[in-house]
């Protein structure tokens, strides 16, 4: 079974996203600034981070339905992290930057978000493959 995109895949949803993310912009540049988020660096952060995201779900994925090879667990941690790190800095950014319009409790949910997050990610990968 090969679930790897081909280049053209990627490509399209590579397209795909930076129009989602130029419409979330366009949608949302006011409001951001309301809380102090400057919305063309979270613009720059959600469309550079897309290669990333996109060719490192394509890999965790393909490492995990790949029946030829067996993928270490330093492979799949590396696309996992890859993957999170590009999915989330954006987000980052914009709770980092906007940081004085929350509450300490908007802060707290946040990082329990991320470390469950995190945690969720490596305990699927530890099922998947044995180390």
């Amino acid at each position: 079974m090969n679930l790897n995109f081909s280049s053209k895949s990627r490509l399209g949803a590579m397209v795909f996203l930076w129009g989602y993310a130029l419409l979330k912009f366009c949608i949302a540049s006011e409001i951001l600034v309301t809380y102090g988020i400057n919305p063309w660096i979270f613009l720059f952060l959600d469309t550079v981070t897309i290669p990333s995201y996109v060719i490192g779900w394509n890999l965790l994925i393909a490492s995990l339905g790949s029946k030829q090879e067996t993928p270490t667990f330093k492979t799949l941690l590396l696309w996992g992290i890859i993957t999170f790190v590009s999915s989330t800095a954006p987000y980052v950014y914009a709770a980092w930057a906007g940081r004085r319009s929350g509450s300490k409790q908007v802060w707290i949910v946040f990082v329990l978000i991320m470390i469950l997050l995190l945690i969720s990610q490596v305990r699927k990968l530890c099922r998947a493959k044995p180390l």
